[in-house]
Formats: C-alpha cells, structure tokens, sequence
C-alpha cells in the first residue's frame, strides 16, 4: 500500500566505516518519523547530489515509489567517490565497507533493522560483496545484470580475455577522481583536456599497443585510479591476485535469498548472472539461501531503461518497463523479505524467461530447463565448387571426410565488434563478407525451433601461431535474408585448460576448444535459418590476441596467424543447441 505522506530527503548523511573513513549517502523516506526497513544501494559514478536525479530517471531504481511504500532508499557513494572520504580501489575495499554500511544502517532511528539490497551493474556487485561478509541484518539482495566476482568484470567470463570496452569505465572512473581533487588550475585544465580528448577518441585508445601503457592506463595512474588496466593485465594468471577481489566468489558464504535479473543481450554481464542462480541454488551458505533464489530475464541490454527495441528489432511492449512491472516486483520481494508480509511471492515459481521470437513471457521451475534435449548441429562443406572456404553449412548430420576450412587472421585488420561498442541485435551481413570469417547455416526450418539455455561450441582447430584466439557467434537469419546476432564467446588458446596455468599451442597441431557463447532464448521461426560465424577476433569488445606467444597486453609485435577449422569424421566440429521441445 502506498503512503500518501510526503517523502523526507536528506543528503549526505554520514556513515563511519571500521577505519574511520567517513562515507554519505542520500536518504529518501516517508516523513512520518517512524521506523522502516531499508533498501540500499552502493555507487561509485557520480556525485551523491546527482545520484539521486540518475536514480530517478531509470527503469527500475525509482527509489521515490520505494519509499511511498514505506522503506527508506539509501544511496551511497562508494570509498573515494561522489563526497565520500578516502581512497578507492575499486571492488576490493566493497566487502568491509558493505558490511559496515548495512550495520551503521540497522541501528539508524528511522530503520527497524531489516535491510535489502538493489542496483544494476557496479551496484549490484557492491550487493555480492556485502553479501559474501554475512552482515546480520542483510536480509536480501536483488543483484541486476552483473556477474558476482570482479575478474569477469574487466575480462572475459572465462577470465581469458580483456575487455577493451572496459576502458570506457576506467577513464570515466577517471574523470570522477579529477573532479574530487583539489588540483591547481593549470593541472585541472591539462588533464580534462586529455580526457575529454581519450573520451572522444575512444578508437584511437583501443587500438593503442601495448594496452598496458595506453593513455587511458597512463591517466588513471596519474590519479591514482586503482586497480589499473596494467595491474590486471599484469596479474591475469595468478590466482592469488584475484582472491582480494571475491574470485572465485565464495556463494558459500552467501546466506541471504537473491533475486536475479539480467538481459538477453546483457553480454557483458548476462553469463555471470546465471552462473549466480545456479551457484546460489546448489552451493548458497545456508538453507534459506538454497530455496529462495528467484530469476528474471527479458530481451534487454546493459541498461537500467528496459526498453522493447534493442538494437533493429522490436519485441513488443510486453518486454518495455512500460508493461513489466519490475519495481512492483522488487516491492512485493521486499515486502514478503523485509517486512514479512506473506503475499504470496514465493508461492510463484522461481523463474521468469522473456521467449524472443514469440516475444512472450513464461515461467518456469529451473534453470536450465529441465526438459532440454541438448542437439548437436555439425560444421560442413557445402560441396559447390568454387565457394569461399568457410560457407559451409550446418546440420544435425555427422560430418564425411571434409577438408578444413582455412582463413588469416590479422591482428591489424581485426573482426569489429558489430555495431560497434554495443551488444544489442543487428544484422550481420556485410561483417559475414569478410574472409576471416566462416559462416555455417541450416537450411530453412520447416517447423519452430525453440533454443532455450546455455550455448556452446566445440571447435577442432589448429593455427599456424604458438598462442591465438577463436570467436563463436550464433545468429537468427531471417526469410528476408536479415541475419541478427543472439550470443558469442571467446577462448584464448593458451587459456584453453586453465587461465592460471596457461600453455602455449603447437603450430599446426590440432586442438579441440569448448567456447561458452552465453545462454538464449528464440524461437526460430519456420522458413529461419540457424547460423553459427566462427572467428578469431570481436574488437573492442575483446583485445586482440596478437598470436606472438607473448603476455597478453604488454608488447605490440604483431603476427598473422593462419587458422584452420575442422569438421570431418575424426574431427567433428559442432555447436550444442538447448532445444526446447514443442
């Protein structure tokens, strides 16, 4: 039920940490002065004053309709950010000072002690971290589109790859930092000019080699932006490196019920979310945490505005936040968590699934689906007579002795990521052109395909390079010859048993790899074709591997590597589609 009272705002309110850094935040809350539970969220992007007006304007973070149902909104700007005191480093320092916050939150005079939880992106990854430290009035957390460990952040889910696109986030954590300094006038202008510069030159800073000493890297050194591009590269193989930032996450020390929430075309963070469900449901810290893990997911990007277009295609106003109503339902989550209201939440099952294709919702018990027949679509020739290597096709049929399909991958001239910087749905025709890309499809479908769950090829290849990458696309054509992107992955080869043991390959010796594409939900509609676009690069998303053997992001020497990909009777390459039956 919603209050009809006023909301009381109060802003930078003080909370001391256990090493007496000072960090604020803003309070939103009814103005009838008594007691209520409390929802928090953590942010480290901008000013606390202007957290608010972010907030607001979101899809789902609309804290004034949160405390018009009777709970206090706590935005917090993270250490060394916004107007809080003290240095940041970024994911490491949020374990202690969550447990801190939720705590100095419970004893404030207008909390009743009961504290939830909720934020996109960095703001849920604050929720893992609180989480993982068991704060005793942490009741609930409702993580939305991030993985739960920090080294998926900045790298691949496998943690093989870099995120270049990343360092979009790095200079904006950048440009934060120089605000909050009290730097003379001449430094001040000298350093925004070079941001303002690397912000609107972002190609130029991807394409700078080696990563390590970019502008981008240099300037967030320069202020003391922690951790630095050059440290994670630095520290991609060892395990101990990782442990201060939650990696592996331990979910057995998780023992609160998580709500889970991520997008379709959430590629950055999608994968981790559901790993999180799985995790949480088989390995949570406690009973309760076990038995209540629910999991919401639409056709939306990594975007707190939930929106039925993504990219060239509309699915429908049952996808926008116009018709699904996601604060109402972290509402009733808080209620039935936070206040103890028994409406009848949990009686519903634990998953929700946008179907894209027919552009609907539907529950379901599991994830994945229990139902599943897992299908394996085999890599052929497509036995025409001077066709390009690499239009093969795809089919259900064990491949006959096929030669392989060989291209050059060209570290100079890589793959783009298509569109460029986005994750969302559009037509990849004109990248199918190229010659570094082979490109396997079905013939048209004479009935609905349904492919629900998580996606994976296994690729036997062999490359002329001692180290190399290998990318995997999925992709929907349509009747009118539209060819729109679902899902893809990675694998670096030295990585391909382990990313803290890693072992160089052997030119031309051939190697099996399992690239993990993400998880999906389309149908493929009758007179559809299936298509899977094999590779060796998707830049920037990913950096390039340069094929030279050498550390990943510390030297710019460049070698072409040629790759070859093969799908015969010894070696079937193949992709394993979650088929959903009819």
């Amino acid at each position: 039920m919603l209050l009809k009272e006023s909301i009381k705002l109060e802003c930078n309110v003080p909370a001391k940490m256990r090493d007496g850094t000072v960090l604020y935040a803003d309070v939103w809350r009814p103005d009838t002065g008594g007691r209520y539970p409390a929802i928090l969220t953590r942010l480290p992007y901008i000013p606390c004053d202007d957290s608010s007006a972010l907030i607001t304007s979101s899809g789902y973070m609309n804290f004034q309709r949160f405390a018009r149902a009777g709970y206090a909104v706590v935005i917090q700007d993270c250490r060394g950010t916004g107007v809080s005191e003290g240095e940041p480093y970024f994911f490491r320092q949020e374990f202690e000072d969550g447990y801190d916050t939720v705590e100095w939150l419970a004893n404030q005079p207008w909390c009743d002690g009961n504290v939830g939880m909720y934020g996109l992106s960095y703001f849920a990854l604050t929720q893992w971290a609180a989480a993982a430290t068991q704060p005793p009035h942490l009741k609930t957390i409702c993580p939305f589109g991030t993985q739960s460990a920090f080294r998926a952040f900045p790298f691949s889910e496998r943690g093989d790859a870099f995120r270049l696109m990343h360092e979009t986030f790095f200079l904006r954590m950048a440009a934060n930092k120089l605000m909050r300094e009290k730097l003379t006038t001449k430094k001040w202008k000298s350093l925004y000019e070079r941001i303002t510069y690397y912000s609107d030159n972002m190609d130029e800073q991807f394409n700078f080699l080696p990563i390590k000493d970019s502008p981008v890297s240099k300037i967030t050194e320069e202020l003391g932006f922690a951790p630095l591009t050059s440290d994670l590269l630095k520290n991609i193989e060892n395990d101990n490196y990782w442990k201060q930032f939650g990696s592996p996450f331990p979910f057995e020390k998780v023992v609160v019920p998580c709500y889970h929430m991520c997008g379709w075309y959430d590629l950055v963070s999608g994968p981790g979310v559901f790993e999180s469900y799985q995790e949480m449901k088989a390995r949570g810290g406690s009973d309760l945490a076990r038995k209540n893990q629910r999991l919401l997911v639409g056709p939306w990007v990594h975007e707190v505005e939930l929106v039925s277009t993504v990219g060239e295609v509309n699915f429908g106003k049952a996808s926008s936040g116009e018709s699904i109503d996601v604060t109402g339902m972290h509402i009733r989550w808080f209620d039935y968590w936070l206040k103890g209201i028994d409406n009848g939440v949990m009686d519903e099952p634990p998953v929700r699934i946008f179907i894209m294709g027919k552009n609907i919702w539907r529950d379901e018990n599991e994830w994945p689906l229990a139902r599943t027949k897992y299908t394996k679509y085999y890599f052929h020739s497509n036995g025409q007579a001077n066709s390009r290597l690499g239009n093969g096709v795809l089919s259900a049929g064990l491949p006959d002795e096929e030669q392989p399909d060989i291209y050059l991958y060209d570290p100079r001239n890589p793959v783009p990521t298509n569109p460029p910087g986005q994750e969302w749905m559009f037509d990849q025709q004109d990248l199918e052109k190229r010659t570094d890309i082979l490109v396997y499809t079905s013939a048209p479908l004479e009935t609905d395909i349904e492919v629900t769950g998580p996606i994976q090829i296994k690729l036997w290849a062999a490359s002329s390079a001692v180290d190399t990458d290998f990318t995997g696309k999925l992709v929907d054509v349509w009747p009118n010859s539209k060819a729109y992107n679902l899902v893809d992955g990675i694998i670096r080869a030295r990585y391909r048993l382990s990313v803290s043991e890693p072992k160089l390959i052997e030119p031309g010796r051939i190697y099996e790899y399992s690239i993990n594409l993400g998880n999906t939900s389309n149908v493929f509609k009758a007179g559809h074709k299936i298509r899977v676009e094999i590779s060796s690069s998707n830049f920037p998303r990913y950096d390039r591997n340069l094929n030279t053997g050498h550390p990943i992001g510390q030297d710019a020497e460049i070698n072409v590597a040629e790759q070859a990909v093969y799908h015969d009777v010894k070696y079937p390459s193949y992709i394993v589609l979650p088929v959903i039956p009819g």
